[in-house]
Formats: C-alpha cells, sequence, structure tokens
C-alpha cells in the first residue's frame, strides 16, 4: 500500500499517527496518510510566512505566471489524481475527470488572466494624489470538503494565490488523496517553499489547531456542524472567514415548464456524486397539477440509475466514502419514513460489496429543509404562487434554487424575492470561473469564483500622497 505524506516547508514529512484508505467500492485497503504533528503545523506557519513576504513582492505578471504553471500541472496529471479522487471518494471517474478537477484547474487561469490585466488604481483629487493599493492578507487557511477536494482547491487557493497570499490547506480526512498527490508536482515548480503548503489529519486534531493559529483568513467548505466546531476554536485568535456551508437547495417545477428538459436536469441535481454536491437539489416542488406525473416519471428514471464501480464508464452512481457515512444516511431516511414520509423509491441499504446506497425518493406532507448530503431527494407538491413565495423565503439556507417554468417575468420575481447565492432558471450548474458563488442565510457568506472572489483574499490599501494645502490646512488659525 502507498503511504502519502504531508508537505510542509516545501518538505515531505510524516507523523507517528497513520490511517488506512479504505476503497468504498470494494471495502479493500489501499493506501495510508499520516496526521500532521503540532510541532510540524508550528514548522508549516513559519515558513509559510517567509514565503509569502517573498510572494507579496511578486509582480502580478509573476503571480500569473505561477498561477499558470499551477493549472498545467493539474492538467498534465488529471488521470492520476482522478483516479484518487474516484477511488477514495466513490464518485464516478468521468464526474472527477471530466468535470471537478478540470473546473478546479480552470480556476487558476481565469485568475492568472484577472491579474495580468489588474491596475492597482490612482485618482487625482484636490490636495494631491490618491493611491489604492491591493494588498495580501497574509496566511489563509484552506479547508477542503471531501466529495470534489481539488476543485474546491481551485475556487479558493486560485484568489487567495492570486491575492499575495500563502496557503495552508488542509483536506478532509475522506478525500484527501488527490490533494497529496498533487503536493508532488507543486513541489517541482519554481515557487517559495512553503508558499503552499498541505496538512493532513482528523479535523479533530489538525483542522482545530489551524483554527487557533495566527494565520489571517480561513476559507473554509463543508458542514455547517463542523464549521461550528472551528468557530468556536477562534474565539482568542479572531480571523476573517469566508464559508460556504450549503444547505437545502429547492428546485421549483411549474405546470407550464419543459418537463423533459426539468426531469433530466433534476434527476442529474439530485444524484450527481452521490447526491453529496452542495448545488445538489434536496426538495422538488412540483406544482399539483401536473405532480403526480411528473413524479412517476421522475422515479421511473431514478430506477434505471447503474449503481456499480465508479471506475466503469456506464456507471451513473458509485458507493458512499464511509461505512459511517452510509448508515448515518440510512437512519435519516428511517427517520424522515417514521415521520408520514412516504418512500416512493429506494430506501433500503443493498445487499452487495461496498458502500452503496440506493437513489432514493421520498414524498413529504410537510416542508422539510432537510439537506441528506446523500442519493436522497424529498418531493411535494404546491398549489398556489403565494404558498410557493413563503416556502422559498422561510428556507433558513440560500445556496441555491431552480426554477422551471416559460413565465421568465414571474421567474424573474422569484430570482429578485429569495434570498439565494444562486439562482438558475431553465437551467442547472451554469457556472463557471467568473461568476461568483457562496451563499446566503445559513449557506455562509464571503464569495469564491470571478472577480469577488479575489477581493476576498486581499485588502484595499489606500496612499494619499498630498501636494496641496489640507482641509485642516489652518484649521486653528495657526
Amino acid at each position: 500500500m502507498e503511504s502519502y505524506y504531508y508537505y510542509v516547508g516545501g518538505e515531505f514529512r510524516c507523523g507517528k499517527q497513520k490511517y488506512e484508505v479504505v476503497n468504498p467500492a470494494n471495502e479493500d485497503k489501499f493506501a495510508f496518510f499520516f496526521e500532521t504533528e503540532r510541532e510540524d503545523l508550528s514548522y508549516t506557519l513559519e515558513k509559510a510566512k517567509l514565503a509569502q513576504k517573498e510572494f507579496s513582492l511578486f509582480s502580478f505578471k509573476e503571480r500569473a505566471k505561477v498561477l499558470r504553471d499551477i493549472a498545467n500541472v493539474i492538467f498534465d496529471n488529471v488521470s492520476k489524481l482522478a483516479e484518487l479522487e474516484t477511488k477514495q471518494i466513490g464518485k464516478p471517474l468521468k464526474e472527477s475527470l471530466l468535470v471537478d478537477i478540470p473546473l478546479g484547474a480552470d480556476c487558476f487561469n481565469y485568475y492568472a488572466s484577472f491579474v495580468e490585466s489588474l491596475e492597482e488604481k490612482y485618482v487625482y483629487t484636490l490636495t494631491g494624489i490618491d493611491l489604492i493599493k491591493y494588498e495580501p492578507l497574509g496566511l489563509v487557511g484552506v479547508y477542503l470538503p471531501y466529495n470534489v477536494p481539488l476543485m474546491i482547491f481551485g475556487f479558493s487557493c486560485a484568489p487567495a494565490l492570486a491575492g499575495g497570499n500563502a496557503l495552508i490547506v488542509k483536506p478532509s480526512e475522506y478525500g484527501c488523496l488527490s490533494i497529496l498527490e498533487l503536493a508532488k508536482y507543486l513541489d517541482r515548480l519554481d515557487i517559495p517553499k512553503g508558499l503552499i503548503n498541505i496538512v493532513s489529519g482528523r479535523g479533530e486534531e489538525i483542522g482545530r489547531l489551524i483554527a487557533q493559529s495566527d494565520i489571517e483568513l480561513i476559507s473554509f467548505t463543508g458542514s455547517r456542524k463542523t464549521f461550528e466546531k472551528i468557530s468556536k476554536e477562534m474565539v482568542d485568535s479572531p480571523k476573517k472567514t469566508i464559508c460556504e456551508l450549503s444547505g437545502c437547495n429547492l428546485a421549483l417545477v411549474f405546470s407550464d415548464a419543459d418537463i423533459e428538459k426539468a426531469l433530466k436536469n433534476i434527476l442529474a441535481s439530485s444524484f450527481i456524486k452521490q447526491g453529496q454536491m452542495c448545488i445538489g437539489t434536496s426538495l422538488i416542488l412540483v406544482e399539483e397539477r401536473i405532480y403526480d406525473s411528473f413524479i412517476r416519471k421522475f422515479v421511473d428514471d431514478t430506477k434505471r440509475l447503474n449503481l456499480s464501480d465508479p471506475s466503469l464508464a456506464e456507471t451513473n452512481i458509485g458507493p458512499l466514502p464511509t461505512l459511517e457515512h452510509l448508515r448515518n444516511i440510512h437512519n435519516k431516511v428511517k427517520d424522515m419514513e417514521s415521520k408520514s414520509g412516504k418512500i416512493l423509491w429506494g430506501g433500503e441499504i443493498l445487499n452487495k460489496k461496498g458502500y452503496f446506497y440506493p437513489p432514493t425518493v421520498i414524498e413529504v406532507k410537510e416542508i422539510v429543509y432537510e439537506e441528506f448530503f446523500g442519493p436522497v431527494v424529498l418531493v411535494k407538491s404546491f398549489k398556489e404562487r403565494r404558498e410557493i413565495e413563503e416556502i422559498i423565503q422561510l428556507n433558513p439556507t440560500g445556496l441555491v434554487l431552480q426554477i422551471w417554468t416559460k413565465d421568465l417575468i414571474y421567474a424573474y420575481k422569484l430570482s429578485q424575492l429569495a434570498k439565494y447565492g444562486t439562482v438558475w432558471i431553465n437551467s442547472f450548474a451554469q457556472m463557471d470561473a467568473s461568476t461568483p458563488f457562496g451563499g446566503m442565510k445559513k449557506s455562509g457568506w464571503g464569495r469564491n469564483l470571478g472577480k469577488w472572489g479575489f477581493f476576498e483574499y486581499i485588502q484595499p490599501k489606500h496612499i494619499g500622497i498630498g501636494l496641496k494645502d489640507t482641509p485642516v490646512s489652518g484649521w486653528f488659525g495657526t
């Protein structure tokens, strides 16, 4: 079995504690990774500060070259990286290879172009010249989720580097191998040693220590429960925080919608990555007059999804990452069923090797703002527009909303009413590196991607150069 070392201060190191990695498709142990030692984190912080000081002096064009070099090593090694993500996490290889990792790499090219064209501002005023400089924050701690680690590495780390910061990256213990593999390629680049550091281990240990450290910013993607734990560790060392906490995403289907298009997109948004996707659909709401026919077709399509080896091209749904996750999903399904939820399909653990859970559709009588983060979707009918408007507004989270209707005027009205970071009208996953991404309400705050992502990771500095009398000259008559 191969061992994966953490990468700190330009060195590969291993701690005393190591963890086995199990392939969730066949339950075979195939690799080890190590818990980062406390003293190694202290070393990381020291080296990262030195590297950041050096990197902050890089011009925008020099930073752009670093970003393009990172994009290139990801693309050059995409097959190996995708294989590892699928082997550890369980999502189909075609998703890792064709979507997730390329999108992460694209972010580095996007921000390379962005900073190449970026000019620091200066204006002439009545009293002199005012300069606006873009200063880095310093050290950025990036917590990556297990489902799409390399994608979020691009979302978070590309703008942070573009801003001149150094990185301490903490991947989830359930999805760390592709990031640790990437460290081998990053080590060959001509960049300051300690600029990019990748630590591994359990969140309860190394994640807690990062939160307690004197870094300047934390970028977190994951569950609200985990983020609450991290927040408590920052009490004595407050820092700026960007977080995306997902939530209950809604898909609305009105009677005048293009039904076939809506079906295809909502099916995908419900079950891609075994439902482990922050933008995935948690609750489908269908107008009453078409509810029965729509849900019947949706369930029929769900039954045809292929659960199999995620390395195969024909696989639609792979296994969940751990046995614990499998049991947690099943317990939540049974709890929902006990509260009057009606299982229309799925809902039982499969009698096969691997941590597979069938795509499951549950009809609910009352609105439940529940995110399973697994292959489970809730369905319910609605009657009136006023009802759906209230449902949208009462959602305590606000990451993604889908609206399917030909009435674009009303759809636009709903999009303005909705406190969601992203609203898709007759569309799904319409995003790239240039569009902002993040949540509202309990789905988090701050943005990644686009120019908005860049400005999260810098501090504008105002330098005023006086050439004439200032407004307070002679104020006291002297």
